[in-house]
């Protein structure tokens, strides 16, 4: 059986309108403050700031810096004030919680405007069930930019159980999100986080394939641990089972866990169970969503989809674990915090004491921010604490 190709990859993008090239904006000339806001005003479109064949096409940088080039025009104390002042009112910074709030709101929008834009005779097939991103990302944690990604976005809408290929509506939901999201509040051009868009009947369909996968693995599981909890007891009596009991691991234990490779020994049991690698592809990206839809759901269990229901039971949306998102909670809620969200929390009070000059470059970088073409200037409110490509190489290498 094929599973659904349906999360958006780097090489499948060009199929939701995607040039995979950035186009160049031509602003005319940059007089004063009200100019560059007009340029900057065509930075909501995500296809001036295209960053998906950068490694191909490493050129496509240099036409950002040419679409970003307008922010050097101004030279003003006037012109440069009045561009900080706008822009903050427009995008809520540095109040890092009220840009969080623009982020979610206006992603909110923006997917619930589809449904009513596509239209047609079979509007409802749009329409937005679900919606969401990780709880423990800088927006979930209220100290987000402008300009930010959605990590691990998920949108789920309701497709059409009577039709054969629900694609057709993945693909037309992720295009229309491309042309319409406004990039100066929630980038769709940082690698690697489009939201992944699927439809129930295609979460039915994974779920139905991965649970009976799961139950396999489970089930071997649950009579090795029997035969050996057997063995114990015969040759230790019954002080020995209770021990082996109390050690035995489940693959849920590993929930606590943020080091990827170790937390989601269950998915690299899963992927030599499944043949070919294109499927091995789909049931990988299937878990970052369907775990991020699993930990909103632990959050808000008040929905009455029968989908949920569904996720609720499945044994594979229980068990997977690719993303640590509790483990990550728990470590939040012991009072963990990224270096550099705590950066942003002292910017924050920082930020109206700068001089001018230094509050108007860091927002040129924030704007740069939004296709990561930021300077390393104020690389202090940008940089993770660890290399995160690095800490889930050996993870999505056996996930392959």
């Amino acid at each position: 059986m094929k599973l659904y190709a349906i999360n958006v990859s780097l090489q499948k993008q060009k199929k939701y309108t995607f040039c995979g090239t950035p186009q160049r904006l031509n602003y005319g000339a940059i007089r004063n403050y009200q100019d560059a806001l007009s340029a900057w005003e065509n930075l909501r479109y995500a296809k001036y700031l295209d960053v998906h064949d950068d490694k191909i096409i490493p050129f496509n940088k240099r036409i950002r810096q040419d679409n970003y080039s307008f922010l050097d025009k101004l030279t003003s104390y006037f012109d440069k004030s009045e561009f900080i002042n706008k822009y903050c009112d427009y995008t809520g910074f540095p109040n890092l919680a009220e840009v969080s709030r623009k982020i979610c709101f206006t992603f909110e929008n923006c997917i619930k405007n589809i449904t009513y834009d596509i239209g047609g005779y079979n509007q409802d097939a749009y329409k937005v069930v679900d919606f969401g991103y990780d709880p423990t990302c800088s927006i979930g944690l209220n100290k987000a930019l402008p300009g930010s990604d959605l990590d691990k976005g998920y949108v789920i809408i309701n497709g059409d159980s009577d039709y054969s290929n629900e694609k057709i509506f993945t693909e037309k939901f992720c295009g229309k999100m491309w042309n319409n999201l406004d990039q100066r509040i929630v980038s769709l051009n940082h690698p690697n986080t489009f939201p992944s868009v699927y439809t129930v009947k295609q979460i039915r369909t994974m779920l139905d394939y991965l649970d009976k996968k799961s139950s396999e693995l489970l089930n071997k599981e649950k009579l090795q641990n029997a035969l050996l909890i057997m063995g114990i007891l015969g040759t230790f009596g019954i002080m020995g089972g209770n021990i082996l009991l109390a050690l035995a691991k489940k693959y849920a234990s590993n929930s606590s866990s943020t080091d990827p490779y170790e937390a989601a020994k269950f998915n690299r049991d899963i992927a030599r169970k499944i043949p070919y690698s294109s499927d091995r592809e789909d049931a990988k990206n299937f878990a970052f969503f369907i775990e991020t839809v699993r930990a909103n759901y632990k959050r808000n269990p008040y929905k009455y989809d029968s989908i949920f229901n569904r996720i609720q039971d499945s044994p594979f949306a229980q068990n997977s674990n690719v993303t640590q998102i509790e483990g990550w909670q728990e470590k939040i809620n012991g009072g963990y915090m990224k270096q550099k969200l705590r950066n942003r929390t002292q910017l924050e009070q920082d930020f109206w004491s700068m001089e001018l000059n230094q509050k108007y470059e860091l927002i040129k970088d924030i704007i740069k921010y939004s296709s990561n073409d930021q300077s390393d200037k104020f690389s202090q409110y940008y940089k993770n604490d660890d290399d995160i490509d690095a800490r889930y190489k050996h993870l999505l290498e056996s996930l392959r």
